[in-house]
């Protein structure tokens, strides 16, 4: 049923009164609904800017699915002079990654039976090539309050657990990474040498371990669903290098405006500092980001919609009770200590598909609430 004057009017005065005590005192906000066509429903200050928190993460998600296609997938290598299961004694070998925030300790252990099972008995030398990764390990915009805390891991071009033991994050990703594959190696009965190098791999190398990660959809599908910062920060920086050859945050968020350029995506007052959202200085309207909502629903590859965690089932929105609109939300939460975003969409029972984004910064009261009950509205209408 299409939304008439009487519905807008209706399902608008009822958000507004739900989040008037949230906006009291709030020092920025930006909110809209907007139908299935991209005509608003409720709008308050939709083409102003407000810290996003983790919703960020939905821009570098589709800029990745656009660049690097749904279907790509990370490479890491352990690569050597010596051709492909020639010798017994490898002098140098150097492991080479791409970025990919999901490999694990697991992988490096698969990647020593391999070796061993290749002939491998003794090497010199391990070299982790940190050439896929460039600038800062640790964004200089983050609050360096919460240096070591796990959700603000460093970033690196090998990335072994999410560069965090139990938790902590590591201080030298890349010596962190060659000790993994270091002590794999040894627990297969393979002799390795101390001494580490850091260094690009020359050319004329072969390829011993060729390990491939999970396609691009899915890894998405882990960052928006558990909110993972380290997965969008290797994103940024991915697609950087797919562009521009540099991966570092510069150059991502370079080519994320110009996706959004290319989606014809409204960015008024628009400031991306980061991939994951961590900075308090990110500046996103509702506009913005219900743009890209729109844009990506139904494009199959591109959609972001089956991304998304469901309401009291998934991830961040695991518990949380939206009332009679669980079963019919899909969306991304965001918090920073005084941030608060919820977006995504909900099924109505009379109108079809909404898009909501709701972003409210430094608010005295409780904006979450005032978020999911407006969802809740949407979805009896």
């Amino acid at each position: 049923m299409p939304w008439g004057p009487r519905a807008r009017n209706e399902i608008a005065g009822k958000i507004a009164k739900l989040f008037a005590p949230s906006l009291q005192g709030a020092h920025r906000y930006s909110l809209l609904v907007i139908d299935e066509r991209g005509h608003a429903i409720f709008s308050d200050r939709s083409s102003s800017t407000a810290a996003p928190a983790s919703a960020q993460k939905i821009v570098v998600a589709e800029t990745a699915l656009r660049i690097l296609g749904p279907n790509f997938r990370f490479p890491t290598l352990l690569v050597a002079r010596a051709p492909y299961r020639s010798t017994h004694r490898i002098g140098t070998l150097w492991a080479v990654g791409s970025g990919d925030p999901s490999l694990r300790v697991r992988d490096l252990q698969a990647a020593a039976r391999s070796l061993r099972a290749s002939g491998v008995r003794s090497i010199a030398r391990i070299a982790v090539d940190p050439s896929a990764s460039l600038g800062a390990e640790i964004n200089p915009h983050w609050n360096p309050e919460n240096d070591g805390a796990p959700y603000q891991a460093p970033t690196s071009a090998l990335s072994v657990g999410g560069n965090l033991v139990d938790s902590v994050p590591v201080t030298h990703p890349n010596r962190h990474a060659a000790a993994v594959l270091r002590d794999a190696l040894v627990r297969e009965g393979i002799a390795v040498g101390r001494q580490v190098l850091v260094e690009r791999a020359p050319l004329a190398t072969s390829i011993w371990w060729n390990h491939r990660s999970s396609t691009l959809r899915d890894l998405e599908r882990h960052m928006l669903v558990q909110s993972d910062n380290h997965y969008a920060e290797q994103l940024l920086r991915a697609v950087a290098l797919r562009v521009y050859g540099r991966a570092n945050v510069a150059d991502g968020v370079r080519v994320e405006r110009a996706t959004l350029r290319r989606m014809r995506v409204p960015t008024p007052g628009l400031t991306l500092l980061d991939g994951s959202g961590l900075s308090h200085g990110n500046r996103i309207a509702a506009i913005a980001l219900a743009t890209i909502l729109l844009r990506t629903r139904g494009s199959g590859a591109y959609d972001l919609d089956p991304l998304l965690a469901r309401a009291d089932l998934d991830g961040t929105l695991q518990g949380i009770d939206f009332g009679p609109a669980d079963g019919r939300v899909r969306a991304k939460t965001g918090h920073l200590d005084d941030a608060s975003s919820l977006e995504g969409f909900v099924r109505t029972r009379h109108h079809g598909e909404v898009i909501f984004v709701f972003m409210v910064n430094g608010s005295p009261g409780d904006p979450d609430r005032s978020m999911r009950r407006s969802v809740e509205a949407l979805s009896l209408m």
